[in-house]
């Protein structure tokens, strides 16, 4: 599995974190971390860059892979 970092500032409350999971998770993906303080969610998944950035994109919200 690779793991990404990710920023998703429109990421505000527990409904939000629950989107993330769901969208993630529907990829076959975890989320190993999330801080909605920082916006830092981190993500382990076997699938590319662009559909997971697609995936959370259709959740509704806008993601951006940080190092």
């Amino acid at each position: 599995m690779k793991e990404f970092k990710l920023k998703v500032p429109d990421m505000t409350c527990g409904h939000c974190e629950k989107r993330i999971r769901e969208a993630v998770s529907s990829l076959g993906g975890t989320v190993t971390s999330l801080d909605l303080e920082t916006k830092i969610v981190i993500v382990e998944t076997d699938v590319s860059e662009e559909k997971l950035l697609e995936a959370i994109d259709d959740a509704g919200y806008t993601g951006e892979i940080i190092n």
